[in-house]
Parts: structure tokens; C-alpha cells; sequence
């Protein structure tokens, strides 16, 4: 007899990042026990978002707490402490995530075959090699690209694929979500306008 997976097993792994369909335990769990779930996360403050439609979950601050300043001194309760940080991208992380999210939207409106969008080390290096002109020595780009391909994977934007020693990479649906069509174009024109507010922000668990 396999053991259960439980809430508990639920919980700690949307600490650590997102959930998708594809993980039938947890997803199974995520759905049977979903008013559980969802208060425990509340009462810390924080909102499973869940698109049952694209197939993941995830946790994220709620709006209320995001206040600051005096407001809460009108309130009967101080505001509760930030459960998740906010990780500023760099110039060429933000770059990336926007490469990744157009690769994502051209997949799904062409309705490619396959429903994961699949890109190898060697593809994901050649779409950001012109974003570093000013870099004449390849290896040390290849080693740039790479940290930036790692730091997505921790993320749990990318997942690398097992049995593939060349590198293959999925596309993980979370980037929707991350960078919505809106805030895509927004972050475009930014991209263009190289401005000082480039720099795009996402949350994650606080070590």
C-alpha cells in the first residue's frame, strides 16, 4: 500500500513553488481538501491562485496586506509580516522571462503539437547571445545565459527535463500568470525605453 499524500504535503510544496496538473497526487489533493487549503494559507496572509483551466497553483501575497505607511493605525490589527519577498529582476532576467512568455504565446496560438512548449540549453542560449553585445567572449556568455537558465529553474518557470543530457528544458505554464499579456506589452515598451523602472519583480518563499 502506497502512503497518502495529505493537505500537509499540499502545503509545503506550494511553499516551494508552484503545483500543476500534472502532479495527480497533489493535484488530486489540492482539489479534495481546497476550502483547507486555502484558509490555512489565509489565515498567514497569503492566496492559493489556481487556473484549472491552464492546469497550476500557486501562492501568492494578498492585496489587503499590501498596504503601508498609517493606514493600518485605522484598523483593529496590524498588518501581518510579508511571507513572501519580492525578488527583483536584472536587465537580462527580464529579458529572458519576456523571450520565454512570446515563445509561449506563439506555441499556443499556432496550437503546436504537444501540449508543453519544449526548448533545449542550446536553443535558450541562442535567443539571448544578441542581448550581450558587449560581451566578446563566448564562454563567459554561455556562463551568463546559463546562471540566468538555472535561476528560472529554481523559480519553477523552467524544469529541466530527466534522461536528457544535452539539456532540455519545459516552458512551465506559471509564467502566465507571472507576466500577463498587459504587463507583458508594459514591460516591451520598457525593454525599448531601457528605463530606470525596467526592473520586474516577482514573489517567492523567504529563506
Amino acid at each position: 500500500m502506497n502512503p497518502a499524500i495529505t493537505h500537509r504535503h499540499v502545503i509545503v510544496r506550494l511553499l516551494n513553488g508552484p503545483i500543476y496538473q500534472e502532479d495527480f497526487d497533489l493535484w488530486g489533493r489540492l482539489g479534495s481538501e481546497w476550502e483547507r487549503i486555502r484558509a490555512h494559507f489565509f489565515e498567514m496572509g497569503m492566496e492559493v491562485a489556481r487556473d484549472d483551466s491552464a492546469g497550476y497553483a500557486y501562492v501568492r501575497q494578498c492585496e489587503e496586506d499590501e498596504q503601508v505607511g498609517e493606514e493600518w493605525e485605522e484598523t483593529s490589527s496590524v498588518p501581518l509580516p510579508r511571507m513572501l519577498r519580492r525578488t527583483r529582476l536584472t536587465y537580462h532576467q527580464t529579458i529572458f522571462m519576456v523571450l520565454l512568455r512570446e515563445e509561449l504565446m506563439r506555441f499556443e496560438q499556432e496550437q503546436e503539437e504537444g501540449d508543453h512548449l519544449y526548448r533545449s540549453a542550446l536553443d535558450l542560449r541562442e535567443i539571448m547571445v544578441p542581448y550581450f553585445p558587449e560581451l566578446h567572449d563566448e564562454k563567459k556568455v554561455h556562463r551568463q545565459i546559463s546562471t540566468i537558465i538555472n535561476r528560472f529553474e529554481e523559480w519553477g518557470i523552467l524544469k529541466k527535463v530527466k534522461d536528457r543530457d544535452e539539456g532540455l528544458y519545459r516552458v512551465e505554464r506559471i509564467i502566465k500568470a507571472k507576466l500577463p499579456p498587459e504587463k507583458l506589452a508594459e514591460v516591451k515598451d520598457q525593454i525599448r525605453r531601457r528605463s530606470p523602472e525596467l526592473d520586474e519583480e516577482m514573489e517567492e518563499e523567504d529563506a
